[in-house]
């Protein structure tokens, strides 16, 4: 369907892509913070509110986790940076020239998009909320349609299906646009779905113009309805209970050192206010340790028991869900939590991380070249039978000590070696015969003459020195 769609570009089409459109409503600033107060039962009514494709509460909850949670914040950041620290390649659709031709264009149109790694990030942003959009801005660099920048669209933003029909098909993505922002949409969504933007949205996925605007990324921890199939869906009742923990740790931490009990004479006078003022006062000990009291009040401090076991619990809770939630996020708990020096725990965990990073790599190649380089070639070069693909380097840093050692074994076994490859995999450039600074060292033969490597002049008087020897 998708692909039938972009075979259909008009000129007026082109210009529509240049159009600019908004995307960020007064409301969009702010978030409701789901979080506040949450409980099993408002947990449940958010996620059910998103099975029903409603994911405005359920992205709020997912972006509060990852800015109250360091260790899930780091654990995906984690995962982030293993894609978007590397490298990159357009490979051509074939030998051609002219697909070398198109593959190079695309290649410099990617290099002159602003903040090309935090665009990956963006993309990356579905790994633990199962799907990300972003914004592609077109505008006109001579003839050429190109990208100039990628702007990153909150989830909340959409909606999977209609909520006017429950048997809409719960996979389509749909954006819900603010009632104030409908005019710079008039061009580009039909009248009938322009009226209900505000409640089931307009469709992304069956739109030609929009679908080539935002770009779009699903990364799915499991099959089914894409509102159910996120990393942060599974973590959420694993942070409540490790909320709570926190919470009731630090007010643990208030009394560690014992109880704080108050007495007064309930048959003095002023009975009920001395109890209000002896409250306050006790209350004021938990935080500045002063307080003021009448002389008829008492205040014990009653030492607490076992408060050693007691501050293990919650300990012991919080080490539980942040190793629950490496393990479901990274693969494996020896990443973050493994013990140092254990046999084969390190490698294990090595081996686990970097199938991820193909995965999620994959993710991000995918997307490139299915939202971005297959339009920017339809739009400039025309409709083509294969199309370049974005490609993330995942090769990884070979241990030069062991590749010499096996280059110099197979030298020894008469291999040839070409000074080609010598120079290519060790990073090593070639002297310069012409240049008198890159004149080739010799180096001396140990057992014989130690010292610093030689030039090829006083080899001359090395090798008389051995001949005088003999």
């Amino acid at each position: 369907m998708i692909a039938e769609l972009f075979n259909k570009i008009t000129n007026k089409d082109k210009k529509r892509l240049t159009d600019e459109i908004s995307t960020v409503g007064i409301f969009d600033r702010y978030s409701t913070y789901p979080s506040k107060g949450l409980t099993p039962e408002k947990l449940a009514s958010i996620l059910r509110d998103a099975d029903s494709g409603d994911v405005y509460r359920q992205m709020e909850l997912f972006e509060e986790m990852l800015e109250k949670d360091g260790h899930m914040q780091a654990i995906f950041q984690a995962r982030r940076l293993a894609v978007t620290r590397r490298n990159y390649s357009i490979i051509p659709a074939s030998d051609n020239p002219k697909d070398i031709e198109i593959a190079d264009d695309v290649d410099k149109m990617i290099k002159r998009i602003k903040g090309w790694k935090n665009s990956l990030a963006d993309m990356l942003d579905a790994v633990p909320k199962g799907f990300s959009v972003c914004q592609l801005i077109w505008k006109y660099k001579g003839d050429k349609l190109v990208v100039s920048n990628i702007e990153h669209v909150h989830q909340k933003k959409f909606r999977f299906g209609k909520i006017s029909d429950p048997y809409s098909d719960p996979k389509e993505l749909r954006m819900i646009i603010d009632p104030k922002q409908i005019d710079s949409y008039r061009d580009l969504v039909p009248a009938d779905e322009l009226s209900r933007a505000n409640t089931d949205g307009v469709s992304i996925d069956n739109n030609p113009i929009l679908r080539r605007r935002f770009i779009v990324t699903y990364c799915k921890a499991r099959s089914g309805n894409p509102a159910r199939t996120s990393l942060l869906r599974t973590l959420t009742y694993l942070w409540l209970f490790k909320n709570y923990d926190v919470k009731w740790w630090v007010k643990f931490g208030e009394i560690l050192l014992g109880y704080r009990i108050g007495k007064y004479d309930p048959s003095g006078v002023d009975a009920e206010k001395q109890k209000l003022l002896l409250e306050q006062a006790v209350e004021g000990l938990a935080t500045d340790s002063a307080a003021v009291i009448s002389k008829d009040s008492i205040i014990e401090f009653a030492e607490m028991k076992n408060t050693a076991q007691s501050h293990q619990v919650y300990g012991d809770l919080k080490d539980f869900v942040n190793s629950e939630a490496t393990e479901c996020v990274l693969g494996h708990t020896g990443t973050t939590t493994g013990t140092p020096g254990k046999l084969g725990q390190e490698d294990m965990a090595k081996e686990v991380k970097q199938e991820l990073v193909e995965a999620d790599a994959q993710v991000v190649d995918e997307t490139v070249t299915d939202d971005i380089i297959k339009i920017y070639v339809d739009m400039n070069h025309g409709p083509q039978e294969e199309y370049p693909y974005y490609q993330t380097d995942l090769s990884q840093a070979l241990d030069l000590s062991k590749e010499a050692e096996i280059d110099i074994k197979l030298q020894t076994m008469g291999y040839p070696l070409s000074q080609k490859y010598v120079k290519e995999k060790y990073g090593r450039p070639l002297p310069n015969p012409k240049d008198e600074e890159d004149e080739i060292l010799t180096p001396r033969l140990q057992s014989q003459f130690p010292g610093a490597p030689i030039t090829a002049k006083d080899d001359i008087e090395v090798k008389k020195k051995l001949l005088m020897r003999r």
